[in-house]
């Protein structure tokens, strides 16, 4: 029910009056005009004086006229304006007298309805009221406000309640009594404790500063709302005898009969502070314990829980709702985290209840008697807690962890309970596991995951391990459980390595079987689990399984083993059985350590057994059961001795089964299964087994490892086997085996395959080599053997590895262990069989190749070990040492073996060339001796191929040599035949044999092609590269073809390299010289097929550059994909033992590649270079460019500057340092052109340019240094040629500026000013056509704010310095105002804008930069298109804050509106406003000033604060709408940006500004006169914010003056005077419109009701804020809901720009 408001127009009304009330009317007038020039406090108590005499200048002279104030609104304004705070006690006292005059003449019915007219000035004043005032203030409550009708108290309840609080918050005060007894008053004649308390409770939670006022009055007055006992009984007593009457089934019945139980078991004096709404009481409570409270506010509010609201109070578990109850624990156990033990103290013994608090108090008498009744105190408390309390906590706990910024506050409180065992005892097994979940979810935040580790730590151990046994029993989660092992401390805890891990491994290892364990993923993850859990196991934690009485024929069911563990640890972990028992570390565990040790280790074995049957997993189930085994000790008996149990003749019995099923499997997946056989084999079974049985099984364990080792994918795994059975058995035993398994393989090239594996993977002296190497070279006894050849060539390649001396050293030990020469006769214990078997051997090797091997023994240095040997002979090298072996063995004057003699002759007829120092000597002593060999050949198909090939080859060779003219072919299908199989038949190549014979040939034949090179060098390069890529595909895919691919890469390199030389030496004479060349068949067979004529020498050097660049073109391409491919995968980590031999592969290709690209860089650079830029220009390339040059640039940039230059200008005579006279160039600057110059541009160059300085050390700067700058002076010169480049070349130098300026080079002066001066010579040509070049691209924008950054490093300037702001100048002249200056109101594109920023914070001293914003700012029309972009306002602020506009900005635009400084208090200055123009020039200027102060941090423009108030005031109290809808506006922009504490002095004036604008909107409607909409909306959004943000000095004492404060919002059955209510009733608001504005049903999101709503077009759209406003506002503190400030100031930009 609303009741009249006195209307403003009373002001000025027109009735009739006697000269006495005109003159009383007039003194009144003239008195408060005096406020508007008072300047100190003095001058307030005159005016006041004045304003006094005024009012008692009249007063009525008969019974029916009533005295009356004229003008009260005023009147009412200047003496709320008295009463501020800022004024002394003197002025307040002076003002009270006044009120005092006014209240007692009035009367008490008048007051009553103009109550909104004269209480709101007084309300605040208690709260600073001084000791001489506040009797004076006490006195006006008592005699005057407290005596209003009831219908008046209770609208007035809030503020009232609101304003005496602060006189009783501290209890040392004298006024205390009288305080108090005017609450009292107040509630006595409020005649509605409902209303009184609920009020109350809405005070105290909305209001900070009147909580501790609140709690001495609740202290004081507030009921137990705990139950009565006696009534308790009784209620019993009635439903015993009526059991009847206490059946129902219906719901909703049963709570409203439970709630009228509940309200007769309180005290009737409670039932006023639970009705109607008892949320209100628990939000009190809620709003006292927060952090912000002084902790004598938190302590009274447990104090008052602990006696007269326990937990097991009715209220709480009937009355209010289970969030209520959640909300309130909550809070409880919140404040426990300030560690404060007084408080926490308390708050145990809620939650505990009585008997908690009464056993600390009542410790004496009989020490058996004060046992028991703890024990039975703790029984009673945690049936207490777990009936009550424990539900609730659960819930909010479990509520905490779905949100990562509350998961810390859940893990504390779970520490915190931990304090009190009663409930840790019951919360943390049931939230562990969920707490656990929430931090492996946010695991990236450090901060939880160590608070999570310490609750970890502090967690019994018993619950943590029982409840994740629990949990992978019915969920099966392995990640938790892996989570848990791998960050928390697991190892350095006896209790859990001892007691729980094994129980926890044994668990896995028995639970049952599930769809998951189909999924291999899965299942390694089980296995990654057993190892954690085993590696954290110790030794100590396991006994001998001897010890144990089980049998591995017993059967033992997992279902059994569970059970057991289940009920170990149900008894453990579960709080009712921890409630029930004592002495938890003293239960038995459910197996002895013997048995577990057992279990476990049978389970296990069953594992590998199992794996070992479905060939999965077998490595896994291995390395876990070598694990367990190695950790379990052994009993004393069975120490050192061997033995087998039948659980291994198990093992052993399925290792021989499932290796033949590995080795016919051709899944790569299984292959690697060997692994684990052999681990097991070599590790476990070797020293168990009798040694046949062991024997038998190696050589079957050999032939798995075989396979893998001939494999190419598999070789590194096999030899990784090799090494690991050699680690465990014998060598002897292993090279037996080995060599059994080479000689069941029949193919040669696979044999050969693993030797050469085990030279490059095994040790230089492993000894498995050495029978492996002797049944290979046994090959070579027979030179028709078939293999003769691929043997030769497999030594050839030892010889060109470099590992030369170990084959040597083999083969020459191999003689000196079977010869003794240190005896001069022989006897029979000699073996001359294998001494000529070794001479024999040693021959062959050494005739293979063409002597090269020979070559190569003849002159490599014997190792230390043989050298020691022989004191007094040259043994320097392998020849002399076998030349001195020989000799010795010769002069043996028994030796009647003819046998090794001869094979002895022929080894050293092999040896001798003539160089040897005792040559005549040797040739002596041989003349008597006599010897022979046989040389044969038969070939195979492939062999024969070889065999014409290195005929061919060896005739060319020879031909050459001895200068003989070969004129087999005479016709030219015979040459064009020659010329077809060179480029032809490399295209189905793909044996190495083939391969080498081919590039031999094609080495020997490149010497006679010369100048007919170039007609045939291109489709022979092609058919090479061809060949390549196709091998390389091959490689991809299948692997092995390396060593082909290596030697096309080698022929091409020499193909290539020689031709190049042709053409330089073409390019150096200009002419070839025919009487050099050569007349054999290739030149004929060249010049036949490839001839042509040319009329032009020079333009014949061109084409045939031409086709030597397209060759290099190819080669390039194809090169760069397998040194990509190979790059790429040597960058992968993955610990994956079967991408080794990849990984291997993909570094030789690498190097072999690299070698290629290496020679063609130092050929031709800039071609190279250029084509690596066109393919693919990234980080990798820079990367392989850095490989190229050594990681030297200066060889690389000055071809890359050449090829920028060359683009833009080709008349340029620029010489860099690495281009002029040297091989590294084939053209001079003004000469030639490099062949990508039309399909590569000069953008990409510079481009990939700055990657590649962007990845070199600062140190290398000064390397190349010269030669940018030429080119740098070079494109200053002729900069309209390089203006396509500009910005680029701009960002080049920017960046090599600021590398130079790191280093010691740069601190040179020279160096500084060389850079510095160049660039301003280009820099006012630079940006000329920036705008046309670069309009749409945001890339070209991110370069310059690349180079702005660094401005100060090219300009060698400091930040503000004068080359530093005429750079930032001509940059924001050519490149940013013809953006931002147009007075078009188009967008600023947003890369524009970044560019600004970066100005922005550099541009303080930059005049034009300046200028342009402070244009664009005055620009009303440009500032609303822009202003709404947060770049925008990084910029605007940024200016604003220059030295120069810090305080002039605002300064500036408050003159302009007319504002001056304020006074002492806020009085209001004069304005006169202009014509409409004026106004809407003041309002602009108003935005601008909201604009300005939004962009601005909180509290920026302190200074200005009073100033900007003042204005505001005046103007909202002034007749012109526009002003005042932006004045609005500018107050809410204040409100946002500076601190409430700064509002202390205003609220009074912004309350009365706000009441006499929504009061004369009021009176509009009553007489039906026209209404601003938009100033409407604007004070309608003001109000909004205002009750939003929830500021004290407002909401407390002014609130009610327009919404409804109290629960009567709800309701509405008492009277108010609230404006927005009276607002809502009048019938214009009654009927819905189809334009009405939507406005959300709620504030729980933090943002006002009117956010979106910028502009209305009637006022009857607001029909829905003012109808609702009040509830929604009453729900929002009841929700304790908080605010969304950034939402709120996005909201009011849009109200400023719009």
């Amino acid at each position: 029910m609303s009741l009249p408001l006195k209307p403003l127009t009373i002001d000025s009304n027109n009735k009739q009056l006697d000269s006495k009330q005109k003159k009383f009317r007039a003194n009144v007038e003239r008195a408060l005009e005096r406020f508007d020039s008072v300047t100190e406090w003095a001058d307030y108590i005159a005016s006041l004086g004045t304003l006094l005499k005024a009012l008692q200048s009249w007063s009525p002279k008969f019974q029916n006229v009533r005295y009356y104030v004229p003008s009260p609104y005023q009147v009412s304004r200047r003496l709320t304006s008295s009463l501020s705070p800022a004024l002394p006690a003197g002025v307040h006292q002076k003002t009270l007298e006044v009120y005092t005059y006014i209240f007692e003449h009035i009367g008490l019915e008048t007051l009553a309805t103009e109550c909104n007219i004269w209480i709101p000035g007084i309300l605040p004043l208690m709260t600073y009221a001084s000791m001489s005032v506040r009797s004076h203030l006490i006195e006006l409550y008592d005699n005057y406000i407290l005596l209003l009708p009831q219908t008046t108290l209770r609208l007035l309840i809030r503020p009232l309640i609101s304003s005496l609080l602060p006189g009783i918050d501290d209890e040392s005060n004298d006024f205390l009594p009288l305080t108090l007894k005017l609450i009292e008053t107040l509630q006595e004649n409020l005649d509605d404790d409902s209303l009184f308390w609920q009020t109350l409770f809405l005070v105290m939670t909305a209001n900070k500063g009147r909580r501790l006022g609140g709690l001495t009055w609740l202290t004081r007055k507030f009921p137990s709302l705990n139950a009565v006992p006696h009534l308790v009984n009784k209620i019993k007593m009635e439903a015993e005898e009526n059991p009847s009457e206490t059946e129902t089934n219906d719901s909703h019945l049963d709570r409203k009969k439970r709630k009228e139980e509940a309200f007769k078991v309180l005290l009737p004096a409670a039932k006023d502070l639970v009705t109607p709404e008892p949320g209100l009481l628990i939000r009190c409570l809620v709003g006292c314990l927060e952090d912000e409270n002084d902790i004598l506010i938190k302590r009274s509010v447990l104090d008052l829980l602990l006696q007269r609201l326990r937990l097991d109070s009715p209220v709480l578990n009937v009355l209010i709702t289970s969030e209520d109850k959640k909300l309130l624990i909550m809070s409880c156990c919140r404040t426990t985290l300030s560690k404060d033990m007084s408080l926490n103290r308390r708050i145990w013994n809620w939650l505990l209840g009585p008997t908690a608090g009464g056993m600390l108090n009542n410790n004496g008498g009989n020490s058996m008697e004060y046992t028991t009744s703890v024990k039975s105190a703790n029984e009673e408390s945690n049936v207490y807690f777990t009936k009550y309390g424990l539900s609730a906590l659960l819930e909010g706990l479990s509520d905490l962890l779905s949100e990562e910024e509350s998961v810390l506050t859940a893990f504390r409180i779970s520490m915190a309970v931990m304090d009190r065992w009663e409930i840790g005892s019951l919360v943390i097994p049931e939230l562990f596991i969920p707490l656990l979940y929430s931090s492996e979810k946010f695991k990236q935040n450090e901060q939880i995951m160590k608070t999570a580790r310490t609750f970890f730590d502090n967690t019994e151990t018993n619950i943590i391990w029982g409840k994740l046994f629990q949990e992978l029993e019915d969920i099966k989660n392995l990640k938790i459980l892996d989570f848990v092992l791998t960050n928390f401390n697991i190892g350095n805890d006896e209790e859990i390595i001892v007691r729980h891990l094994p129980l926890i491994l044994l668990t896995l290892l028995a639970l049952p079987s599930n769809d998951k364990d189909f999924d291999n993923i899965y299942k390694l993850q089980k296995f990654s689990l057993y190892n954690k859990l085993l590696n954290y196991i110790p030794e100590r934690a396991l006994l001998p399984l001897s010890h144990s009485k089980l049998k591995h024929d017993d059967e033992v069911s997992c279902e059994e083993l569970l059970a057991k563990i289940r009920g170990f640890y149900t008894n453990v972990s579960n709080p009712s059985s921890i409630l029930e028992k004592e002495n938890i570390a003293e239960r038995l565990p459910p197996f002895t350590t013997e048995d577990l040790t057992f279990l476990i280790a049978d389970l296990i074995q069953k594992k590998l057994l199992s794996s070992l049957w479905d060939l999965e997993n077998i490595n896994e189930s291995s390395k876990l059961f070598i694990a367990i085994f190695e950790k379990i000790p052994e009993s004393e008996e069975l120490k050192g001795r061997s033995h087998i149990s039948w659980s291994d003749k198990k093992i052993t019995q399925s290792i021989f089964e499932a290796i033949p099923r590995l080795c016919e499997s051709n899944n790569d997946a299984k292959s690697e299964e060997i692994v684990g056989i052999v681990e097991i084999f070599g590790n476990y079974l070797y020293s168990r087994m009798e040694f046949i049985e062991s024997m038998k099984l190696l050589k079957v364990v050999m032939m798995a490892v075989w396979k893998s080792l001939k494999d190419p994918r598999h070789q590194i795994l096999g030899v990784k086997n090799l090494k690991t059975l050699n680690r465990f058995i014998p060598s002897k035993f292993i090279e037996s085996a080995l060599v059994y398994t080479f000689v069941e393989e029949e193919d040669i090239s696979e044999r050969l395959s693993v030797l050469d594996l085990l030279w490059t993977q095994l040790d230089s002296d492993s000894n498995l080599i050495r029978r492996p190497l002797e049944l290979i070279l046994g090959e070579l006894f027979d030179d028709q053997n078939p293999f003769y050849l691929t043997v030769s060539k497999w030594i050839l390649s030892i010889l060109n590895s470099g590992s030369a001396s170990r084959l040597f050293y083999i083969l020459t030990d191999n003689i000196l262990k079977v010869n003794r020469l240190e005896k001069e006769r022989l006897d029979e214990r000699d073996d001359l069989d294998m001494l000529t078997y070794e001479f024999q051997m040693l021959a062959y090797v050494l005739k293979t190749n063409n002597g090269r091997t020979r070559k190569v023994f003849s002159t490599e240095l014997t190792s230390i070990k043989s050298s020691t040997i022989w004191k007094n002979e040259d043994v320097s090298t392998y020849k002399s040492l076998l030349l001195v072996t020989l000799m010795r063995f010769l002069n043996i004057k028994s030796n009647t073996h003819a046998k090794s003699i001869r094979s002895a002759l022929i080894l050293l007829d092999i040896l001798l060339d003539g160089t040897e120092q005792n040559f005549k000597d040797i040739v002596i002593f041989l003349l008597q001796m006599s010897s022979k060999y046989i040389a044969e050949e038969g070939i195979e198909p492939e062999l024969i191929a070889v065999s014409l090939l290195d005929i061919v080859s060896k005739v060319l060779r020879l031909s050459h040599d001895n200068g003989i003219k070969l004129d087999i072919f005479d016709d030219n299908a015979a040459h064009l035949k020659y010329i077809d199989f060179l480029v032809t038949s490399v295209s189905n190549m793909k044996s190495p044999l083939i391969v080498t014979a081919y590039v031999k040939l094609l080495s020997e034949s490149i010497v006679y092609f010369e100048n007919s090179i170039f007609r045939m060098i291109l489709p022979l390069s092609a058919s090479l590269v061809q060949c390549v890529q196709r091998l390389f595909l091959l490689e991809k895919r299948e692997g092995g073809y390396y060593q082909p691919i290596a030697l096309l890469l080698g022929g091409l390199e020499e193909l290539l390299e020689i031709s190049h030389g042709y053409l330089v030496t073409e390019e150096r004479e200009g002419y070839f010289s025919g009487s050099n060349l050569k007349g054999d068949f290739i030149q004929s067979v060249v010049s036949n097929v490839f001839s042509s004529d040319s009329s032009n020498e020079e333009s014949k050097i061109q084409g045939e550059r031409d086709v030597i660049l397209q060759s290099f073109r190819q080669v390039i391409s194809c090169c760069l994909d397998i040194w990509y491919w190979a790059h790429n995968i040597s960058c992968k980590s993955n610990d994956d033992s079967s991408l080794d031999a990849t990984n291997h592969n993909s570094y030789k290709f690498k190097f072999r590649s690299k070698k290629l690209l290496e020679t063609l860089f130092l050929l031709e650079p800039l071609e190279l270079l250029e084509n690596l830029i066109s393919i693919r220009s990234d980080n990798t390339t820079v990367t392989l460019v850095h490989v190229l040059d050594g990681n030297k640039p200066a060889i690389t940039i000055p071809h890359l500057l050449y090829g920028v230059i060359i683009r833009y200008n080709r008349t340029a005579s620029v010489k860099f340092s690495n281009r002029d006279g040297s091989r590294s160039s084939t053209t001079k600057l003004t000469k030639g052109e490099p062949s990508m110059l039309k399909r590569l541009s000069g953008e990409s160059i510079i481009a990939f340019l700055f990657n590649y300085v962007d990845s070199v050390e600062n140190s290398a700067m000064e390397e190349f240094y010269g030669d940018f700058l030429l080119f740098f002076r070079e494109v200053a010169t002729n900069y309209n040629l390089y203006s396509d480049v500009s910005l680029s070349i701009l960002k080049l130098v920017a960046l090599i500026s600021g590398k130079v300026s790191k280093t010691q080079f740069g601190e040179q002066k020279r160096v500084r000013r060389e850079i510095s001066d160049v660039f301003f010579k280009y820099l006012p040509n630079a940006f000329i056509n920036f705008t046309n070049l670069y309009r749409g691209h945001p890339d070209s924008f991110k370069d310059l704010e690349f180079v702005v950054w660094r401005v100060q490093y090219i300009v060698n300037d400091q930040i503000g310095g004068d080359k530093f702001n005429t750079t930032l100048a001509t940059i924001v002249n050519q490149c940013l105002t013809p953006y931002i200056k147009p007075k078009s109101e188009k967008t600023i594109p947003g890369y524009v804008l970044e560019l600004a920023a970066v100005v922005s914070h550099l541009g303080s001293k930059v005049k034009s930069w300046r200028l342009l914003i402070a244009e664009l700012f005055q620009n009303d029309k440009k500032l609303s298109v822009i202003g709404s972009d947060q770049t925008w306002e990084k910029i605007i602020y940024e200016w604003s804050i220059y030295p120069e506009n810090k305080s002039k900005i605002l300064n500036d635009l408050l003159l302009e509106i007319g504002s001056k400084r304020s006074s002492v208090t806020p009085t209001l200055i004069t304005f006169n406003l202009g014509s409409d123009s004026e106004v809407e020039y003041k309002c602009q200027n108003l935005l601008k000033i909201s604009y300005l102060l939004m962009v601005s941090p909180n509290d920026a423009y302190l200074l200005h604060f009073s100033s900007l108030i003042s204005c505001i005031f005046h103007y909202l109290v002034s007749k012109d709408i526009k002003l005042k809808g932006s004045c609005w506006i500018l107050l809410r922009v204040l409100l946002l940006r500076f601190s409430e504490s700064h509002f202390n002095d205003y609220w009074s004036m912004i309350s009365y500004c706000l009441q006499t604008n929504l009061q004369e909107f009021y009176e509009s409607l009553q007489i039906q006169s026209e209404v601003d909409p938009q100033t409407i909306l604007q004070v309608c959004k003001t109000l909004d914010l205002l009750l939003l943000l929830n500021m004290e000095g407002f909401t407390s004492t002014n609130e009610w003056i327009f919404v409804i404060d109290t629960i009567n919002c709800v309701y509405k059955t008492n009277s108010f005077v609230a404006l927005v209510d009276e607002i809502a009733e009048f019938k214009d608001y009654e009927i819905t419109k189809t334009d009405d504005l939507e406005l959300p049903t709620t504030l729980k999101d933090g943002l006002p009701l009117l956010r979106g709503i910028h502009k209305i077009e009637r006022h009857t759209q607001l029909r829905s804020f003012f109808q609702n406003l009040s509830y929604l506002h009453y729900e929002k503190v009841y929700g304790l809901g908080s605010v969304d400030l950034y939402g709120c100031g996005e909201d009011l930009k849009k109200d400023i720009l719009s």
